[in-house]
């Protein structure tokens, strides 16, 4: 396949030729003070960087609902976050003609709770730093894509340590335009590859109830999910999650009950909710006060089931989301 190599701060340079553009926008990593958090950038690039691997928010989270006219936005992260924009542009949450979007393959990251110390931002350094196979969180040790495969353009790293641009789609095309050098012949081996070792997801019910027997009803999990879209979300009102009047009622009529009310039914609607959009991203769990490993069960519900309809949520915004499309006896021949 043919692409561009990446020299010195060509990507920069490209992505720097967007922001002269009046209405233009780039959102990625910017790196201060030894942190590298999301960014969106107006005009320059100041502390940009092209990777970070420490996790706290899906950055697709800030694109929801996104309709904005005239603006036109470049997004450069990880799979992950890619992956959860292409899942809301078919859910209509964004409208895709305003963002061009571009995948970096990934090693890895750490949770931002996790973080001791200076964050490391070259390639070679992150490589590096997650070589002790300890390191890096659940979610992204049994990551299906953290290849930069998705999106308009993907930003890919040879075995050699260049970094090398692909075009995906048009919009894909114009970006690489941007940049100095013509098209060549890339290496055929690249240093991520499609993950072989992900996990098979096996629980029962005393261990699910022992696990989010912690769980609060803060609802950070569902306001920190970058697909978990709903506006006017049935946990918000009295009929799941009854207070004051109706809560005391509803215990005189049924009897005594363990508080928070709800929890395990909470999230077992929140799992089929999301069950065929879910990206594995690890983002409820980074937001869970509780430590409840929710990775676990969000992301091994979404894999079987994403599994049973030969899916994978975000991999191309032409695969139409399963539940959204109707094929007779699709299930015919599917195993689980």
């Amino acid at each position: 396949m043919k692409g561009k190599k990446i020299k010195d701060s060509a990507m920069e340079n490209a992505l720097g030729k967007f922001l002269e553009q009046e209405q233009y926008l780039v959102m990625g990593f910017e790196k201060d003070k030894g942190d590298v958090y999301h960014r969106i950038f107006k005009d320059n690039l100041d502390n940009y960087s092209l990777m970070n691997p420490v996790f706290a928010t899906n950055g697709a989270l800030y694109l929801r609902r996104l309709f904005a006219k005239g603006a036109q936005i470049v997004i450069v992260l990880r799979p992950c976050e890619v992956r959860a924009y292409i899942e809301l542009v078919k859910l209509t949450q964004i409208e895709r003609r305003n963002i061009v979007a571009v995948s970096i393959d990934c090693f890895g990251t750490i949770s931002s709770k996790d973080k001791n110390g200076d964050v490391p931002s070259g390639p070679d350094e992150i490589k590096s730093f997650f070589g002790d196979p300890e390191k890096g969180r659940f979610a992204c040790k049994n990551c299906r894509e953290r290849r930069g495969v998705v999106g308009d353009a993907g930003i890919r790293i040879d075995e050699s340590g260049n970094f090398w641009t692909f075009p995906y789609t048009e919009k894909g095309e114009t970006l690489l335009s941007l940049m100095e050098g013509d098209p060549e012949e890339a290496p055929q081996q690249m240093l991520i590859g499609e993950n072989q070792q992900v996990q098979a997801f096996q629980v029962d019910m005393e261990t699910f109830s022992k696990d989010f027997s912690k769980c609060i009803m803060c609802m950070n999990c569902r306001d920190m999910c970058p697909v978990c879209y709903c506006v006017d979300c049935v946990f918000n009102g009295d009929e799941y999650l009854p207070k004051g009047d109706a809560l005391f009622n509803k215990i005189f009529r049924t009897g005594s009950t363990g508080m928070p009310r709800g929890k395990e039914l909470f999230h077992l609607i929140r799992m089929f909710h999301v069950s065929q959009t879910c990206v594995g991203c690890g983002a409820c769990e980074e937001a869970c006060p509780q430590g409840i490993p929710l990775t676990k069960y969000f992301k091994g519900i979404s894999e079987r089931l994403q599994g049973m309809f030969s899916y994978m949520s975000g991999r191309s915004f032409d695969e139409s989301i399963p539940y959204l499309t109707f094929v007779e006896d699709e299930l015919k021949d599917a195993d689980d």
